[in-house]
C-alpha cells in the first residue's frame, strides 16, 4: 500500500505542481487582463458555483473512489457498475442543478452576491457543471484502481484550456483589459476538456477489458446497475456532499459578509470587491500552492485506506498515517516559513500590489494546519466516517463567519485573516485527536513535529545568505526571488528524502 501510495503521490504532485504554475501565471495573465476588480467579480461567483458542483459531484466522486477500491481487489468487474451508476446520478444531478443555476442567477447576484454583474457570470459557470460531473466521476474510478495518469493528465488539460481560451481572446480582440467573461470562457473549456480526455480514457479502458468478461456478466451489470450500485453509493457521498455543500453555502455568505463588513469598516463597494480579489486571486493561490503535494497524498491515502479497512490491516493503516502527519506537517512549516519571509517580495514581484504580500506572509501560518487537516480529514472519510468530518467542518466554517462578522468591521480584512487562521487551528488540532481515536495511530513527537522544525530551519536560512547577496546586485525581481526560494525547496526536498532513508535504516535495524 505504502509503494502505491508513494507512486500515485508522485504522479499526481508532479501533476498538480505543473498545473499549479500554469495556474500561476494564468492568475497573473488574468490581473493584468481583467482587473483586480475583474478578478473580484470572478472570485465571487465561485462559492456559488463550488456549491453546485458539491451537490452534484464532490460526494459521489469520493463514493466511487472507495468502492471502487474496495471492489478492484475481490471483484473487479463490479467497478465498471459503481461508476456507472455513480455517472447516472451525479450526470442527471449536475443537470438538475445547472438549470436551477441558470434560472435563479439574477436573484442569486442581486439578492445574495448583493451585486447584479455577477449574474451574467453565473449563467455562464451553469453550462459547465455537467461536465465536471462527468470528469469528476471517472477520475473517482482511476483513483480508486489506483490508477493516477488519467487524473493528472485530466488535471493538466484542463489548466492548459483555460490559459489557451483566454490568451486567444486577447490575442483576437486585441484588447488588453477584457471582461471577466472571458474567464468563464476559460472555464468552460477546462471543464470540457477535462472530460474528454477522462471519456477517451474510459473508453480505451472498457475495450481493455472487455475480452475478460462474459457477454452474461455485462448483461447482469446493465440491470444491476440501478439499485444495486446506486444506494451503496447514496448512503457514502451523501453526508460528503451534505458537508461540501454546508461548506460551500457557508463560503457563500462569507463572500457576501465580507463585502458587507468591509463597507462598516469603511470601504466603498468597489475598493471591498477589490481587496476580496487580491485576497482570493492573487495571495490566496500561493498558500493553496504546496497543497497540491498533500492533495494528491488525500487522493491517493483514501481509496488506500478504504481497502486496508476492508481487509482488517489496520496495522498498516496506523503505519500510513504516521507517515502522512510527518511528511505533511513537514511540507506546512517549510513553506509557513517561505511565505512569511518572502511573502512581500512576491506580492511585489509577481502582482506588483503590496497588499497581496501583505495577506501572502500573514496566510502563511495557515499551511502547517491546512495541509495536515485536509490530509487527515481524507483518512477519516476512507474509514466512513463521513458524519462525523462533517460536524468538524461545519465547526470550523461557523467559527470562521463569526470572526468575520465581529472583528471585520474593526479591523478590516485583517479580522477575518485572524479567523481563518483560528478555524483551521482548531480544524487540524480536532482531527488530529479523531485520526488518533479511531486508529493505531500514536504520536512520534520527534519524527512527527521536531525533525520538521529542523528541516525547516536548515532548507530556509541559507536562502537569507542568497538574499543578502543578489537582492543588491538585482533588488527584488524575478532572478532573485526564484534563486533564493528555488535554492530552499531544493535543500528541504534533499533532506526529506534523507531523513527517509534514516528513517526506513533504523527501522530495518
Amino acid at each position: 500500500m505504502k509503494n502505491t501510495i508513494i507512486k500515485g503521490t508522485f504522479i499526481l504532485s508532479a501533476a498538480g505542481i505543473l498545473t499549479r504554475l500554469i495556474g500561476f501565471y494564468y492568475r497573473i495573465f488574468l490581473s493584468n487582463t481583467i482587473g483586480a476588480e475583474g478578478i473580484g467579480l470572478y472570485q465571487m461567483i465561485f462559492p456559488m458555483y463550488g456549491l453546485c458542483i458539491s451537490f452534484a459531484v464532490t460526494g459521489i466522486q469520493m463514493a466511487i473512489s472507495k468502492f471502487t477500491a474496495e471492489a478492484a481487489r475481490t471483484d473487479p468487474q463490479k467497478t465498471f457498475g459503481i461508476l456507472k451508476a455513480g455517472l447516472y446520478l451525479s450526470f442527471f444531478l449536475s443537470v438538475f442543478i445547472s438549470i436551477l443555476l441558470y434560472v435563479s442567477s439574477d436573484f442569486i447576484a442581486s439578492c445574495i452576491i448583493s451585486d447584479a454583474r455577477c449574474g451574467h457570470l453565473l449563467k455562464l459557470s451553469a453550462f459547465a457543471i455537467p461536465f465536471c460531473s462527468i470528469h469528476g466521476c471517472i477520475i473517482g474510478y482511476f483513483l480508486g484502481k489506483s490508477r493516477t495518469v488519467i487524473p493528472a493528465a485530466a488535471q493538466l488539460g484542463e489548466q492548459l484550456s483555460r490559459v489557451g481560451i483566454v490568451f486567444f481572446l486577447s490575442l483576437m480582440t486585441g484588447r488588453k483589459l477584457l471582461s471577466p467573461d472571458a474567464a468563464m470562457a476559460g472555464l468552460f473549456f477546462g471543464e470540457f476538456s477535462s472530460s474528454l480526455i477522462c471519456i477517451i480514457a474510459l473508453i480505451s479502458d472498457i475495450y481493455k477489458y472487455r475480452k475478460n468478461f462474459s457477454a452474461d456478466l455485462f448483461q447482469e451489470q446493465k440491470h444491476a446497475v440501478p439499485e444495486n450500485y446506486k444506494k451503496e453509493i447514496l448512503s457514502l457521498s451523501s453526508p460528503i456532499a451534505f458537508s461540501r455543500v454546508i461548506t460551500s453555502v457557508l463560503l457563500s455568505l462569507e463572500a457576501v459578509f465580507i463585502l458587507f463588513c468591509l463597507k462598516k469598516y469603511g470601504l466603498s463597494h468597489s475598493e471591498s470587491i477589490r481587496i476580496y480579489g487580491i485576497l482570493t486571486g492573487m495571495a490566496m493561490p500561493f498558500i493553496f500552492f504546496p497543497s497540491t503535494i498533500t492533495a494528491a497524498i488525500s487522493s491517493m491515502i483514501l481509496p488506500s485506506v478504504s481497502e486496508a479497512q476492508a481487509s482488517g490491516n489496520y496495522i498498516k493503516i496506523a503505519h500510513t498515517t504516521t507517515v502522512v502527519v510527518k511528511y505533511c506537517f513537514s511540507i506546512g512549516i517549510f513553506f509557513a516559513a517561505l511565505f512569511y519571509f518572502y511573502g512581500y517580495d512576491i506580492g511585489y514581484v509577481l502582482f506588483h500590489d503590496e497588499d497581496a504580500g501583505t495577506f501572502i506572509s500573514i496566510l502563511s501560518w495557515l499551511c502547517p494546519f491546512m495541509y495536515l487537516g485536509a490530509t487527515l480529514n481524507s483518512i477519516l472519510n476512507g474509514l466512513g466516517l463521513t458524519k462525523i468530518t462533517f460536524a468538524v467542518n461545519l465547526t470550523a466554517s461557523l467559527s470562521r463567519i463569526a470572526f468575520l462578522y465581529v472583528f471585520v468591521p474593526f479591523f478590516g480584512i485583517r479580522g477575518y485573516l485572524w479567523g481563518i487562521l483560528f478555524s483551521q487551528i482548531c480544524n487540524a488540532a480536532l482531527l488530529l485527536w479523531l485520526v488518533k481515536k479511531y486508529t493505531r495511530f500514536r504520536y512520534q513527537i520527534r519524527q512527527c513535529f521536531i525533525l520538521p522544525f529542523f528541516i525547516m530551519l536548515c532548507s530556509i536560512l541559507p536562502s537569507f545568505l542568497l538574499k543578502a547577496v543578489f537582492y543588491p546586485v538585482f533588488h527584488a525581481c524575478l532572478l532573485s526571488l526564484g534563486i533564493c526560494l528555488g535554492t530552499s525547496c531544493l535543500i528541504f526536498i534533499f533532506l526529506l528524502i534523507i531523513c527517509q532513508k534514516m528513517s526506513e535504516h533504523d527501522v530495518k535495524k
